[in-house]
C-alpha cells in the first residue's frame, strides 16, 4: 500500500487548540500552511512519517476499499515534542496505528512557544 503524505503545520495555536470541530481544526491547519515556519517544521517531520508508516502498513499490505480514500489527522505538539489531542477521520485500524505510533514519539520542539497545531492529510491507497 502506498501513502501518500501532506503535512500541514499551523501557526494559530489559540484558535486551533481550542476548537472541538475536526473541520475547523482542519480549516485552521490549511489557511497556515504556506508560512515559511510550518513548511520548515513539517519537512523535518517527514523521515518520522515514513518510519510509522511501515510500522502501521508494511510493504504488501491489501486493504479493503472501505480502507482506502484520504485519512485526516489532526492534534497539538506540545513545546516538549510531544503530540496530543489526537483525532482522525475516519477512524479506522490504520488511523487507530498511525494516532498511537505518532503519539509514542517525541518531535522537535516547534519553533515558537505554546501548542503547535497539525494537520496531517494522507491518502490511502493499495
Amino acid at each position: 500500500m502506498k501513502l501518500l503524505l501532506a503535512l500541514v503545520f499551523c501557526l494559530s495555536a489559540a484558535q486551533t487548540a481550542q476548537a472541538d470541530d475536526f473541520t475547523a481544526r482542519m480549516a485552521t491547519g490549511r489557511a497556515a500552511a504556506a508560512t515559511p515556519a510550518g513548511t520548515a517544521f513539517a519537512q523535518s517531520l517527514m523521515p518520522m512519517l515514513h518510519v510509522i508508516d511501515a510500522l502501521c502498513d508494511p510493504p504488501g499490505t491489501v486493504l479493503p476499499s472501505a480502507a482506502l480514500g484520504p485519512l485526516d489527522l489532526v492534534g497539538d505538539i506540545t513545546p516538549q515534542g510531544a503530540l496530543t489531542n489526537v483525532q482522525t477521520r475516519p477512524q479506522t485500524a490504520l488511523s487507530a496505528c498511525l494516532a498511537r505510533n505518532l503519539q509514542a514519539r517525541r518531535f522537535s520542539p516547534p519553533p515558537w512557544q505554546g501548542d503547535y497545531p497539525v494537520f496531517i492529510r494522507l491518502t490511502v491507497s493499495n
